[in-house]
């Protein structure tokens, strides 16, 4: 029994020094700070991961993680961890510590106190003086009243009077000699401790700053080393895309340089890590948006008109730029009533949407599919960049080359004389790269000149849109008025007009021109009618343009013009049109101020230059 006991002891023993080691390695935080190793960014924010070694060790881990940046958003810290590694909770945390005094510090709080010292005796030596003074005024208070009094009685003692008169004087002299050394002493002592303030104040900015660290709890299963990954958002940084184009000598292909301009301003360098870049948004949220019931109910007829078409307009993207703002908002959304929140958010602004299309007529519904057009989220991409990179924090930009692709490319002019005679450049180009090519800036460059500055539309892989490439100078357009005829036939009246186009060629080669003309273009069919007459050269058989423009009035031809074709030799095309309408009216251009004019023609742009 005796040993049963002594060994059920020892095994006690042996268990308390096991849990209090057990605990003492929980309870003891290991300070680290780990290695930035890949970023992603984000169009405003990044995402940045630590990569932090572990030790060997078994059991329980509590480590602070400290230095990190200043623009931390503080409640997007997760940790990840391999095999083996339990995750059990990570926690943000900030706070103000000061710094040890440097010895220039403490050379200048030695100057500022012998300075200070200096100041008070300055201080005292002038409070003497004043009392000196104002003894004085008390002695001559006394000496005046006593001499009229004795000199009234004949007793006066002039020797006495007159060893007072200049004691007094020689006082006042001495005493306004004190005081005036004594004040220019004292701003001269004000004068350097303020140098020496000013100077402490320079070396110990920043001497109280506040440390932003991540505290995580994790538990090992297994003794071997491993690594922890710790993920955190920093505001204060984003990237833009922008484009270099230079079109080889064959005109055959087009060498596309995609670059990045990148603003970090995060608080910390990123030295040598794996950077994607991202158009999507951070999403930190586990939750989907709930889609709420779209209710309804009858109101009377006749209520009043709805709104004009570009106030509608205005209206609806507002009421998607809402709804896509919750959908954002949304991803880093943490707590269910945030999810909720976001969720109705986005329903309330999609019932406004839908109750549109109730009550809309086809003027609205056309508008609807313009605002869906424009608002409509674009793709969220990703771009995995090659090698190491290394993005210092700082306030200006830094540029990054994404990626570079040769694209199939199709040269020709265009040429629209009814604006303007100058013949411009235009390559229609396949992005058969293997990115998507988001929309920015483009620098365009053509046999190694610069010839302009313009802009590219999100384009994904295998599509086609354009670019162009500037004004030829050796290409000159013209539009003529060859014919015009006014008549009258029973209850209309016809108008015939008859155009000429002429293309100058003064290159030796061959030039292939895209033609761009227009017919008088009207919504109301039953009352204006428009017949296009005879052509000189047939019209484009080119799909999308029949579907797009053609309906609206816009006449194009694809013609080739000699080289050398000038002055009589010149490229001729030649077409007219007749408008038939009621004789009592004449036929004018509707004033081009309408908001809605602009926005047909805005969406007609944005469809050419993207096939």
């Amino acid at each position: 029994m005796l040993r049963t006991n002594c060994f059920v002891r020892r095994a006690l023993l042996a268990a308390l020094v096991a849990f209090a080691t057990t605990a003492t390695a929980t309870a003891a935080p290991k300070e680290v700070s780990g290695r930035v190793t890949d970023v992603t960014l984000y169009r405003g924010q990044a995402l940045v991961t630590r990569t932090i070694p572990l030790e060997a060790a078994k059991g329980g881990v509590e480590l602070i993680v400290g230095n990190l940046p200043e623009n931390i958003v503080g409640d997007s810290l997760f940790a990840e961890g391999g095999e083996g590694i339990e995750i059990r909770a990570v926690r943000y945390r900030a706070r103000a510590v000061g710094q040890e005094p440097r010895e220039e510090v403490r050379k200048l709080d030695d100057a500022i106190e012998e300075l200070s010292d200096n100041i008070a005796m300055n201080q005292m030596a002038q409070q003497l003086m004043a009392k000196r003074a104002a003894y004085l005024d008390k002695l001559e208070g006394f000496v005046a009243p006593t001499a009229k009094a004795e000199l009234s009685k004949g007793v006066l003692d002039a020797v006495a009077l007159e060893k007072i008169t200049e004691f007094s004087f020689a006082q006042r002299q001495e005493i306004g000699t004190q005081q005036l050394k004594l004040a220019k002493e004292s701003k001269s002592f004000q004068r350097t401790l303020a140098l020496l303030q000013r100077k402490r104040s320079e070396l110990t900015n920043g001497a109280s700053r506040t440390v932003r660290e991540a505290i995580v709890f994790i538990e090992k299963r297994m003794a071997e080393k491993a690594t922890l990954k710790l993920n955190y958002l920093v505001n204060g940084c984003g990237w833009s895309p922008t484009y270099a184009l230079r079109a080889s000598k064959d005109r055959q292909q087009v060498a596309v340089e995609y670059s990045a301009v990148i603003s970090q301003m995060s608080g910390e360098d990123w030295s040598g890590v794996k950077l994607t870049l991202s158009t999507a948004s951070p999403a930190l949220s586990a939750s989907g948006l709930g889609l709420a019931p779209f209710q309804v109910s009858l109101s009377q007829n006749g209520q009043a008109p709805g709104p004009p078409v570009v106030d509608l307009a205005k209206q609806l993207q507002s009421v998607r730029g809402r709804q896509l703002a919750a959908v954002v908002q949304n991803n880093t959304a943490r707590s269910f009533r945030d999810n909720v929140g976001n969720g109705w958010l986005a329903n309330a602004a999609a019932n406004e949407f839908q109750n549109f299309e109730l009550i809309g007529g086809k003027d609205v519904l056309q508008t609807i599919r313009a605002v869906n057009m424009q608002t409509t989220e674009g793709p969220s991409l990703s771009y995995q960049l090659e090698g190491a990179v290394s993005l210092a924090s700082r306030s200006d930009q830094q540029m990054i080359r994404v990626m570079t692709a040769a694209l199939k490319s199709r040269f020709y002019h265009v040429a629209t004389p009814v604006l303007t005679s100058f013949v411009y450049r235009e390559a229609e180009m396949t992005n058969d790269s293997p990115e998507d090519l988001l929309a920015g800036p483009v620098t365009v460059y053509l046999d190694g000149r610069f010839v302009g500055r313009g802009e590219i539309p999100t384009v994904a892989r295998g599509e086609t849109f354009l670019v162009g490439f500037g004004v030829d100078p050796q290409l000159r357009a013209r539009r003529e008025l060859a014919e015009r005829t006014d008549e009258v036939q029973g209850g209309n009246r016809e108008l015939s007009l008859s155009y000429r186009l002429v293309i100058e060629n003064f290159k030796e080669e061959e030039a292939s021109v895209r033609l761009l003309d227009r017919l008088p273009y009207t919504k109301q069919s039953s009352q204006i009618r428009v017949t296009l007459g005879e052509l000189s050269d047939k019209l484009s058989d080119d799909k999308l343009y029949l579907r797009r423009e053609r309906s609206k009035g816009i006449l194009r031809w694809e013609i080739k013009v000699p080289g050398g074709a000038t002055a009589e030799d010149a490229r001729i095309v030649e077409y007219g049109f007749k408008a038939e309408f009621d004789r009592n009216y004449r036929l004018a251009a509707v004033p081009s101020g309408s908001r809605q004019q602009q926005q047909e023609y805005e969406q007609l742009e944005q469809l050419r230059r993207k096939r």
